[in-house]
């Protein structure tokens, strides 16, 4: 697997070998315009796991907020402030063993 730029141009002349590349050997394309990132070519299996990712990600999201539905927002960010701290705590004694 290997990641390439491709300006426009180059994608329109060779969409076809673009795609067989991004199927069969698993290669990544940026697209760009005058050097600028438009859009990006991924083999269709990566695109689908990304996807059940961010599917998974927002049902836990939709989960925690019927959870904290009737909850008061400011004890909510509070709670959350200070397992963000433990998170980083712990983190940062993790780092110091190394």
């Amino acid at each position: 697997m290997s990641r390439k730029v491709l300006d426009t141009s180059a994608v329109r002349d060779h969409l076809g070998e673009i795609l067989d590349e991004a199927h069969y050997q698993g290669n990544e394309f940026v697209i760009q315009r005058r050097g600028k990132p438009l859009a990006v070519i991924i083999p269709y299996s990566r695109y689908e796991q990304m996807e059940k990712r961010r599917e998974a990600a927002f049902r836990v999201f939709h989960e925690i907020w019927e959870a904290n539905k009737d909850a008061d927002p400011n004890e909510v960010a509070e709670v959350v402030e200070q397992e963000v701290e433990k998170m980083r705590a712990e983190r940062r004694r993790q780092r110091a063993r190394r």
